[in-house]
């Protein structure tokens, strides 16, 4: 188990160059040698997002008040904690609604394993857990008998799949 604290990852541009996001975890190279890829993202203004042919996108809004996505001509309200999942070649425009946001970003390639976040709050267990994030607030985790204290974005990524308890908190898991 690797826990990795979201005031360690380096802040790499948006493909558009508008924005940052900081990488979690790619199962390849950056920019386009990877099948799925798990990153965080700060939404500081007004901004169209960048596009990906092929691929799967989910998106979590894991702190601040939310974001209204325009998705191809409809708007799609994203709350606090909530999951919005649409296409790489969408045209997505993010409109703030009450200040920055940071959001969870998972990216899947088509023809590669499926893979989706589920949020899960405290007291649930979750089987088979590959990848733990904490949203909207500090959460606790216990995994491999071992208590986890997590800030908002902190990470936990695991060898093999794990069953974790969230004591406290919400986390998205993958």
């Amino acid at each position: 188990m690797i826990v990795q604290r979201a005031s360690e990852r380096a802040a790499v541009p948006w493909r558009n160059g508008l924005g940052v996001q900081y990488e979690i975890i790619c199962d390849g190279s950056l920019p386009d040698d990877w099948t799925w890829r798990l990153s965080t993202a700060d939404i500081t203004q007004d901004v169209p997002f960048s596009v990906f042919p092929n691929v799967d996108r989910e998106f979590c809004v894991a702190d601040g008040n939310g974001v209204v996505l325009n998705i191809n001509g409809a708007d799609h309200r994203c709350e606090p904690r909530s999951v919005t999942t649409f296409r790489g070649d969408d045209l997505v425009f993010a409109t703030l609604i009450d200040g920055s946001v940071r959001a969870l970003n998972l990216m899947v390639c088509d023809g590669a394993k499926q893979r989706s976040l589920r949020l899960c709050t405290a007291g649930e267990n979750i089987v088979d857990c590959s990848v733990a994030v904490a949203i909207g607030s500090s959460s606790i985790l216990v995994a491999d008998r071992d208590e986890i204290d997590m800030q908002i974005l902190d990470t936990l990524v695991f060898d093999s799949p794990t069953t974790i308890r969230v004591i406290d908190g919400v986390v998205a898991t993958i």
